[in-house]
């Protein structure tokens, strides 16, 4: 099963495929980790790929399943909400991607020992990323939190309302709600 693929350009700093491949690595070896540390409790989504892709074209589920399809990726049962993060914040699943959306989730009031990880890691062995890494953070903390949304109920709701409301535009779909 894929979780991160290369990033699409290498950068010219020395050994940045060596340092992507160990990133990727590790998230292989630690991700089961966290699932039996930390998720133990929780309960997988009750869907796969393909029942996402008969949502409603522009739904949450619907897009979620195209990204999956896309990327030829699968839902990892306790971590859906990982995948969503990808989708609603418009990260690629890829190791610089994957690193800046830890730090926009960061910056957005998440605080799990796998984000802090992530982010620490990133931070050590992507330094020419830091500038990006600081505007992804800075980008979640001027987003609504989303980190605590129950996911899994919000597969029928409009994706594009979904991202002007986290973004704190104006949205006439969610304005009867808040």
């Amino acid at each position: 099963m894929k979780y991160l693929t290369r990033t699409p350009v290498s950068t010219g700093w020395p050994l940045f495929r060596l340092r992507e491949k160990i990133m990727i690595h590790l998230v292989k070896w630690s991700y089961p980790l966290y699932l039996k540390g930390f998720k133990r409790g929780r309960p997988a989504w009750q869907t796969r790929r393909e029942l996402l892709l008969q949502y409603p074209e522009g739904s949450l589920g619907r897009c979620l399943g195209e990204f999956l399809l896309a990327n030829d990726l699968k839902l990892i049962p306790k971590l859906e909400n990982h995948d969503v993060f990808h989708v609603l914040l418009d990260y690629e699943p890829h190791v610089i991607a994957e690193a800046q959306m830890q730090f926009c989730l960061l910056g957005n009031g998440k605080k799990s020992p796998y984000a802090f990880g992530t982010a620490t890691i990133a931070l050590l062995a992507f330094p020419e990323f830091w500038t990006s890494f600081r505007e992804a953070y800075q980008r979640g903390k001027n987003l609504r939190p989303v980190h605590r949304w129950y996911f899994e109920y919000l597969l029928d709701e409009p994706l594009g309302e979904m991202k002007s409301f986290i973004a704190k535009e104006p949205s006439t779909y969610y304005k009867s709600i808040f």
